[in-house]
């Protein structure tokens, strides 16, 4: 009863901290084209988000010392703005002018064994409480079918352990627009369970030290990003063991692995006919942390062709976590079965972080 109490009194003091921060907005566009940049990393001190479909986005500063915007996407220029007392941006990404090309000594082996000898001091090891946006949608043939949307409260486990997250929704909203079946319904109730550890540390991924000598790798060239570089790496299946293919870029001064795209075969699969993963991580409190992670998977149903796309931010990420988080945190798995809001005016996430939704995503 005490740590339930405890946890109230924190979540009290958590909403009125944010309440007071100050949003800043902005559309984030290419300079040549003037079309969005999607999925742009925006951050102002330790809160970071992501821009939405359109290239628009929305931060909050927490305290007046945070006073840098900065915005980057691999193959531009990064820029890094002030955050003024009238915090709305019109921000032009350029194309870098940093060389693309391949260093010829180096081989996607080389590249894999630097990554593999540096997850240790690269990324982090400690419990993370986390305060996450996420988002979940399905769509049939243009058509919006279910829209759901949450700000949770995770905490994560140590990423060398196998111990268990928990999840427990601080906000939810959601919309169902078309009928879905019970078996439907019932696998809409929150992937974030799946997305918060990343194919770094899962036992059975690509990644796993089980695993990874079922796979090819093969330098691709160097591609610009923030202040440094990235190499870029392609792999697939080299043997039947094998099922995922896609692409790795490795900050060239760290060895880590900054962001992944990856497609698991679905011929193992009774229901996907595909399935695409991007991970993503920022350097945050002097290591690297998973901050976005984004899933889009296909199917049919009676003929019908079906997508379902979730995303997840890890807006909020608190490395030194007591031990007395784990009581804190009143696990919850079905995130918006149970219940959830039909409110979707910007007002709803009053003190959080959280991504625009598209015109499209708020026709209905």
């Amino acid at each position: 009863m005490g740590a339930r109490i405890t946890a109230l009194i924190q979540l009290s003091l958590l909403v009125s901290y944010f309440s007071s921060a100050q949003q800043v907005v902005g559309r984030i566009s290419d300079e040549e084209t003037n079309e969005p940049v999607p999925f742009a990393h925006v951050a102002i001190g330790k809160v970071v988000t992501i821009s939405n479909e359109a290239g628009e986005f929305m931060i909050l500063r927490e305290s007046e010392a945070d006073s840098l915007l900065q915005v980057s996407f691999i193959g531009y220029e990064p820029v890094v703005l002030n955050v003024s007392k009238n915090p709305t941006y019109n921000i032009k990404l350029t194309s870098s002018t940093l060389s693309l090309s391949a260093v010829t000594v180096l081989t996607g082996d080389i590249l894999m064994q630097h990554v593999f000898n540096h997850l240790i001091t690269n990324y982090e090891m400690e419990a993370t409480r986390l305060t996450s946006y996420y988002k979940e949608k399905l769509i049939t043939q243009d058509s919006l079918v279910y829209l759901a949307e949450g700000i949770l409260d995770i905490l994560s486990p140590p990423n060398i352990s196998g111990g268990t997250t928990k999840i427990s929704p601080l906000r939810t909203r959601k919309v169902v627009l078309q009928k879905l079946d019970p078996e439907r319904a019932t696998m809409m109730s929150g992937h974030a369970y799946d997305m918060i550890k990343s194919s770094i540390w899962r036992e059975n991924s690509f990644l796993s030290k089980a695993n990874r000598k079922h796979y090819s790798f093969e330098y691709e060239g160097k591609r610009p990003y923030q202040k440094h570089s990235v190499y870029e790496v392609s792999f697939a299946p080299k043997d039947n063991k094998g099922y995922v293919s896609g692409k790795l870029f490795i900050e060239d001064e760290t060895y880590a692995i900054i962001k992944m795209i990856y497609e698991p075969k679905t011929n193992r699969s009774n229901f996907w006919d595909s399935v695409k993963w991007t991970e993503e991580f920022e350097f945050i409190n002097g290591r690297f942390n998973l901050t976005a992670v984004s899933y889009k998977g296909a199917f049919s149903e009676l003929g019908k062709p079906y997508e379902f796309y979730s995303l997840l931010i890890n807006n909020s990420i608190i490395t030194s976590t007591p031990a007395s988080a784990l009581e804190q945190v009143m696990d919850r798995k079905d995130i918006f079965v149970e219940k959830a809001d039909f409110d979707f005016t910007e007002d709803f996430w009053s003190g959080y972080n959280f991504i625009k939704l598209t015109a499209e995503e708020s026709s209905f």
